[in-house]
């Protein structure tokens, strides 16, 4: 159990460090991932608000990290431990499940990875869904 929520905090971690570099080269990223379109106009044409989005990114899958770390007891216990588990488990899961379907439209490695990877972080936080209030 500790082990697998102590790979998924690395993992967000890692994750989290990648969007901080792709910082450095944002339009390329969102290019490479063919979002540039959507995340412009979600963020209504502003580009700060691409980095600040991208932050905010950054910085939510360091928490998940930290609650991960919480549930294994490394850290303290933070609040609504269980119930951000499960909603870090089902959102994980809800991605890989879209994702792993658009790959029936139009297949690419990165979509496949980018797919796999959720659900590879929702497999390794499932034993902290069982965590005692």
């Amino acid at each position: 159990m500790k082990t697998r929520l102590r790979l998924g905090a690395i993992l967000h971690f890692i994750i989290s460090i990648g969007h901080f570099a792709c910082l450095f080269f944002l339009e390329e990223a969102f290019k490479a991932y063919n979002i540039l379109d959507e995340m412009t106009q979600l963020c209504f044409g502003q580009t700060w608000l691409l980095y600040a989005v991208t932050i905010v990114i950054a910085l939510a899958f360091v928490i998940a990290g930290l609650y991960a770390l919480s549930a294994t007891g490394d850290i303290r216990r933070l609040p609504f431990l269980r119930f951000v588990i499960i909603a870090i488990v089902t959102a994980y899961s809800l991605r890989a499940a879209i994702g792993l379907g658009s790959l029936f439209g139009t297949f690419s490695y990165l979509q496949l990875f980018s797919s796999l990877t959720p659900a590879f972080l929702a497999w390794c936080y499932l034993p902290g869904t069982s965590i005692k209030k």
